[in-house]
């Protein structure tokens, strides 16, 4: 991954008014990926919009890691539930 699709935590952290250690929770509780180079954290490109999904959840509803690590894990769940529907559909159409 080259360094232009890698963004400064401490950019990030600058920005949106948070701690660089709320940012290494988020990487703990395995809801966004941090990638250390020479000692300095970054943030893929590609984490951007999850992150910015967790500090909607953060900022506007009040939501702890606790809460948003799970309404982020429904998500996904609701997501691969509506991929099978999806997919159990069109099989089903083939067959009528």
């Amino acid at each position: 991954m080259t360094k232009s699709h890698l963004i400064p935590i401490a950019d990030i952290c600058s920005v949106h008014q948070v701690e660089i250690r709320w940012m290494e929770k988020l990487k703990d509780y395995g809801l966004v990926r941090i990638i250390v180079e020479a000692e300095t954290l970054y943030l893929p490109e590609e984490e951007l919009k999850n992150l910015e999904r967790i500090l909607m959840f953060k900022n506007e509803l009040g939501i702890n890691l606790a809460g948003i690590e799970t309404i982020i894990q429904l998500l996904e769940r609701l997501e691969l539930a509506q991929q099978r529907v999806a997919t159990l559909e069109n099989q089903l159409k083939r067959f009528q």
